[in-house]
């Protein structure tokens, strides 16, 4: 009867298969649109590099190999998708089915990778030798992370769709039970934040296109995936937990054979898997899109204020205003009025003082914007509307003005002046560590941020599977106490996160924590929570009420003296 039911419960649908195609569709589009902008990218490369020539040290032709492979990656999503078409609800050929949806998804992973593998090799291979568009020196271990964890998260679907086809009865419906108030509070809490941040800063928006808006919020996905993320595991453990315990289905598992610890697994292997989503999200995309949304809200809240002024200017995208860079060896200050998002692009505002060996002005240069040409031989600084202040006969400036200045011979790049000015709030792993080995020789004090920061990007992600072991046994109730003491208990454990997790990171941030323990402190005290709670389920006792802890922890401590 129990097996029954189950296989009621689990029973599939066509709207699965519907779904599939979907997605599957919505791939093949994606990735036609993304070819279309890197046949768009090289076409204009190509024609600049043309049209310098190798005068100018940019006749180098873009590489052919980002667009030869996204063009292979939507061929292969155009067959996955015709793979999925034929994939039709018949209970009688079950094993036909998975296969069809396991090559299928495949096909589908393999058309990501060469969408995205091939042309990030191509980019960091540049970087490795001395290619690097804003001069930075590329970290390998970090690098090699983030194309494991990529690649790993892409091509994990097909291998849980194959393990998923592969599992028991009773393991399939308790991941179902899990899965449907996991979708539904992952996407409504997305759906609720996105509303609320657009009230907040709607009168942001308003001279705003439609595409950027929708562009603005497509970008903070994986930030608001990583928010959102460990309060949905854990009240969707909850809800699907108490409900199976409530009609019973619970027992008749643990009636057939199985421990809760077996029973739980399914849902302890679902809070790693993501974990892993996670990390792959914070690894980079998340701390650069909170960058980026700082960035566009500031442009935007700008604009507003100078179409209400009267005034026009430029839509331009800025991560700081004013900074300033020492170079002591050569004896050159910067002073950068704009600060732009992506450190290879233009800077603006720009003063650049060259001293003399007497500390005195030899040479100032007011210009309103600075590229660095990473790939010119030798490689060369432009400025642009310049103003030349020439102090070399008796320290009177001889003023001369330019349209455009070319100079080969400063040994500053884009990464050595900016690098300092990144908020390590909105670097990944990559930036991180570049920053931490190029800055070796700052006192612990000053490196502290950037060091817990490193730490807590590898931290925070735990959290969804520290959340899942606190609400497994939180939601099995085996008496007729009900539910609503484990989500109180579930609340109060996931507030303490929230209240230590900002604590140690402050003081992580300001020194006086090592970083490891100011990032790992917290989920460590939610597992070790967690774990002895699980245990209680798994002798098949109540957990017990707080006030009844110290009172436990006495007769425990009595019995080990007893026993010595």
């Amino acid at each position: 009867m129990v097996k029954l039911g189950f296989e009621k419960a689990i029973g599939r649908s066509d709207k699965r298969s519907i779904a599939l195609k979907g997605f599957m569709a919505s791939l093949f589009i994606g990735l036609a649109f993304f070819f279309y902008g890197t046949l768009l990218e090289y076409r204009d490369a190509s024609k600049i590099a043309q049209e310098l020539g190798p005068a100018g040290g940019l006749g180098e032709l873009p590489s052919l190999v980002p667009l030869i492979w996204r063009g292979l990656s939507v061929l292969l999503a155009l067959l996955a998708l015709v793979v999925s078409m034929w994939i039709r609800e018949d209970t009688t050929e079950q094993g036909r089915r998975g296969t069809l949806i396991i090559i299928a998804l495949w096909i589908a992973a393999v058309a990501a990778l060469a969408a995205w593998l091939p042309s990030d090799v191509v980019e960091t291979q540049r970087a490795l030798s001395g290619k690097a568009l804003a001069g930075e020196t590329q970290s390998i271990p970090a690098y090699i992370g983030k194309l494991f964890l990529i690649s790993a998260l892409i091509l994990s679907i097909p291998v849980a769709s194959m393990i998923y086809f592969r599992l028991s009865l009773m393991d399939r419906y308790t991941i179902h039970s899990f899965l449907s108030p996991f979708s539904f509070c992952l996407f409504s809490f997305i759906a609720i934040w996105a509303i609320a941040d657009f009230t907040d800063k709607g009168r942001a928006f308003t001279g705003m296109a439609l595409t950027d808006v929708m562009n603005l919020y497509v970008v903070q996905v994986p930030w608001v995936i990583l928010f959102v993320m460990p309060i949905a595991m854990m009240l969707s453990g909850l809800f699907a937990l108490s409900k199976m315990s409530k009609s019973n289905e619970l027992i008749s598992m643990i009636s057939a054979g199985r421990s809760v610890f077996r029973i739980l697994l399914p849902l302890l292997i679902i809070g790693a898997y993501s974990s892993l989503i996670c990390l792959a999200l914070k690894y980079e995309w998340a701390p650069t899109a909170v960058g980026y949304k700082e960035a566009i809200i500031e442009a935007a809240e700008k604009k507003s204020y100078a179409e209400k002024s009267g005034m026009t200017i430029k839509n331009e995208l800025w991560s700081r205003r004013g900074w300033m860079h020492v170079n002591e060896v050569d004896r050159r200050t910067w002073f950068v009025g704009k600060v732009p998002l992506k450190l290879s692009s233009p800077m603006a505002d720009i003063v650049v003082y060259q001293l003399d060996e007497k500390d005195q002005p030899e040479k100032i240069w007011i210009a309103n914007r600075a590229r660095w040409v990473w790939n010119a031989v030798p490689p060369q600084w432009i400025l642009n509307n310049v103003r030349i202040y020439d102090y070399a006969q008796e320290h009177v400036p001889q003023i001369t003005k330019q349209r455009q200045v070319v100079i080969t011979d400063w040994s500053e790049t884009p990464w050595k002046v900016l690098s300092s000015s990144q908020d390590p709030e909105h670097l990944g792993v990559p930036g991180l560590t570049m920053y931490l080995n190029a800055n070796q020789d700052f006192d612990d004090r000053s490196l502290a941020t950037f060091r817990t920061n490193w730490w807590y990007i590898f931290a925070e992600p735990l959290a969804c599977l520290a959340m899942v072991i606190v609400a497994a046994p939180l939601g099995i109730v085996y008496s007729r106490r009900g539910s609503m003491g484990g989500v109180t208990g579930a609340i109060v454990v996931f507030a303490l996160m929230y209240v230590m997790r900002g604590t140690f990171l402050a003081l992580g941030h300001s020194g006086r924590v090592p970083p490891f323990f100011a990032a790992w402190t917290t989920n460590i005290v939610v597992v070790i929570i967690g774990v002895i709670l699980l245990w209680f389920r798994a002798q098949n006792r109540e957990i017990p009420k707080v006030t009844e802890w110290p009172k436990l922890l006495v007769q425990g401590v009595k019995s080990k003296f007893r026993s010595a």
